[in-house]
């Protein structure tokens, strides 16, 4: 048996922990309660039950000093195997510690590369992968200078940080002028564990129109496997934010191999070469163009979602991965559709009083799965960002327009219910087709 080093984990992530102990192995956990807003208390309580050792990282600012945390989790680094993450903010701490030691771990400089967004799209360039025009700024009049060369609409967002944090589309200069004079207040609504991995750049990127699709891209070292793709659900008034998504895709053929190779593409030549990688692509009218590659898989509901229909287990897979077990030989076959939806305020309010405390049960019966926390009287704050959610409803069917439609009346019903407005969703360029998704 192996031993794995979790450097923090998402909420989702907890089941590659459970799926290592259930196979045997030996598990340290290092966590840190800067990260507590990225799970459930249940969550996070589960992961470090489930660990043989445990540790809290404090002030880590150096490999050198994860390594102590290593030690003061009373691991030696020689026994360990492999090391990894699934929480974004500490995957280049989890790259880090793995090439400190000499343990299997995605490659450091891939982090770095799919991490910095100027240095991700000057790679695409240099290797003539179909990429966005974009241009890095340090200040308000290098955004509109860039902004200007580049054409209206333009995206700018951080060069570093998730989270979809102090990002803007602006059609004019005004909204540029409008991103930098809300910078403070943006960062400030921010959770410490999200802003501090900001930095004082901005890309300035031409903004891709089309449908968000994603791809769970899994790498040995040697093979590029696009595992599954999905539609993704943006918001109506604001398509920054991310609110669910679909499987499959529904694309032809064709175009869903055009996808996979995009993606299998983008990872390879940033240099994501051990784990399975999130990617985000629009298929715009020149083709599919990468939005953000993630040097992690898939956080949030998406995993779970995948793993409602897939024939394989997608956290087994990644911790096979890290154990150097060989790619899956082709993508994952699917038994069915599912689609899921967060549930997430569109303005700041306040619960209603009355609101009965086991109000979400009955809507569970319309699902295959779901979550919530709220209660009456609760403050909810307008979704700004990926963590700005209060629950997630999933809908498992043999067609996806169908998954989706129970989707879509059951957040309905939670909306009349609340007597809150909910984030709405945009309906896809391209509408889902009728019908049973491949492979049922």
């Amino acid at each position: 048996m192996s031993h794995l080093v979790f450097v923090e984990t998402s909420g989702s992530g907890v089941n590659a922990i459970d799926y290592a102990k259930q196979a045997g192995h030996t598990v340290t956990y290092l966590y840190s309660p800067r990260y507590d807003f990225t799970a459930s208390p249940h969550q996070r309580r589960l992961a470090r039950k489930l660990a043989d050792h445990t540790a809290e990282m404090r002030d880590v600012r150096a490999p050198e000093d994860l390594l102590a945390v290593l030690r003061a989790a009373g691991t030696r680094p020689g026994e360990v195997d492999a090391v990894l993450s699934t929480l974004a903010f500490c995957i280049p701490q989890a790259a880090s510690l793995a090439a400190l030691i000499g343990a299997r771990g995605t490659p450091p400089e891939g982090v770095a590369t799919a991490r910095d967004k100027s240095r991700c799209r000057r790679a695409l360039d240099e290797a003539s992968v179909p990429s966005l025009a974009f241009s890095v700024a340090g200040s308000e009049d290098e955004a509109l200078a860039a902004a200007s060369r580049i054409g209206y609409p333009v995206i700018v967002k951080p060069v570093l940080g998730v989270g979809k944090g102090a990002t803007t589309i602006a059609r004019e200069p005004a909204r540029i002028r409008a991103h930098f004079a809300g910078l403070t207040g943006d960062l400030e609504h921010l959770p410490a564990g999200m802003s501090a991995h900001f930095d004082e750049r901005f890309i300035v990127e031409e903004l891709a129109i089309g449908d968000l699709y994603s791809v769970e891209v899994a790498s040995d070292g040697r093979s590029f496997v696009p595992l599954v793709s999905t539609i993704q659900k943006t918001g109506l008034h604001n398509p920054v934010l991310e609110l669910g998504c679909t499987v499959p895709a529904t694309l032809d053929d064709t175009v869903e191999r055009e996808l996979g190779d995009y993606a299998a593409q983008v990872c390879r030549t940033l240099g994501l070469t051990l784990g399975i990688f999130h990617v985000e692509m629009i298929r715009t009218d020149r083709g599919f163009r990468l939005t953000e590659a993630n040097p992690r898989m898939a956080g949030g509901a998406l995993p779970e979602t995948v793993n409602a229909v897939a024939d394989r287990d997608m956290f087994a897979i990644l911790v096979d991965l890290y154990l150097g077990r060989d790619v899956p030989l082709a993508p994952l076959r699917l038994g069915g559709a599912v689609s899921h939806s967060l549930l997430a305020a569109a303005e700041t309010t306040t619960v209603r009083d009355d609101l009965a405390p086991d109000w979400f049960d009955p809507f569970l019966d319309r699902l295959h799965s779901g979550w919530a926390r709220l209660e009456p009287g609760n403050r909810v704050d307008a979704m700004r960002g990926n963590f700005d959610r209060f629950g997630m409803i999933r809908a498992v069917d043999t067609d996806p327009a169908r998954a989706e439609e129970t989707c879509a009346a059951v957040k309905a019903d939670i909306e009349r219910c609340l007597g809150i407005a909910l984030a709405p969703e945009a309906g896809h360029r391209n509408p889902l087709p009728a019908g049973p998704a491949r492979g049922v």
